[in-house]
């Protein structure tokens, strides 16, 4: 029997209403790179601050081109955080990626970011 062709939806379409599912992506402009220690101690501590349940410690790569990236997982899901060097044709930039499958207060890790970073933040966005 042949399998038909799936459905493609033009526009986003929420396929399971009965699943949590929640995202926020943090960006910053930073004073400085941020390094593999920078990275470890802030998803650490955000999971604390989240309230999440750490299933594996940070895991943390660096490509010299770019930049340090690492991720944890969560029993709830995970985050990501990606960081980029400066260079001629960029800031000191860093994104974080965070997929829950349980609720949280956006504005308490929008402040817990700003905290943790203190002075090393010029600019701080996030989008939902």
């Amino acid at each position: 029997m042949e399998t038909p062709d799936p459905i493609i939806h033009k526009s986003f379409k929420d396929l399971a209403p009965m699943i949590l599912r929640k995202r926020l992506v943090v960006e910053a402009l930073t004073h400085r790179e941020m390094i593999s220690s920078d990275i470890r101690s802030y998803l650490i501590a955000l999971s604390r601050r989240m309230n999440m349940t750490i299933v594996s410690m940070p895991q943390i790569q660096h490509e010299e081109a770019y930049g340090y990236s690492g991720y944890l997982c969560w029993k709830e899901s995970g985050c990501h955080m990606y960081s980029w060097k400066q260079t001629e044709d960029r800031p000191h930039f860093v994104s974080i990626d965070i997929y829950t499958c349980k609720d949280f207060v956006i504005d308490d890790v929008i402040q817990f970011t700003r905290l943790h970073f203190k002075d090393g933040l010029q600019e701080l966005t996030w989008r939902t």
